[in-house]
């Protein structure tokens, strides 16, 4: 399998919260976000192993909108440190159209990735690797 390394970006809300977004090299995708600082998530996204259709952390990938993503809904509010979906409150539901929290990040996760400049969201080739996995 070809090795895709990932690219972090970190933002600052307006309300002063940190987050970070992981962009998938193969796809050009938002794959991964956390809030505040994670510097183990960090080292342990760092990059992909896609192939011929299939890529290996598939079902570990917030860009729902990536052919290769196999991500369940349990395992999306696993990557964004959720028990369960909640309930957002008022506001936050009428901003992005939506009760659910999981719904929101998705939301801001899309959004996040449309506005990446271009040459973040433009997919790179593979890296050269002496063991990939088999």
């Amino acid at each position: 399998m070809n090795k895709y390394i990932s690219k972090w970006m970190d933002y600052t809300l307006p309300t002063g919260q940190h987050f970070s977004v992981s962009v998938c090299g193969y796809s050009g995708k938002v794959r991964h976000l956390y809030l505040g600082d994670d510097p183990v998530r960090r080292m342990l996204v760092q990059h992909v192993y896609a192939d011929d259709g299939f890529c290996q952390t598939g079902d570990h990938c917030l860009a729902l909108d990536c052919p290769l993503n196999r991500a369940d809904r349990e395992h999306l509010l696993h990557m964004l440190d959720m028990n369960e979906d909640e309930e957002l409150d008022k506001e936050a539901a009428k901003e992005w159209g939506t009760g659910s929290t999981l719904e929101g990040f998705l939301l801001f996760v899309k959004k996040i990735g449309e506005s990446l400049p271009d040459d973040v969201k433009r997919p790179r080739s593979p890296v050269e690797e002496e063991n990939q996995p088999v």
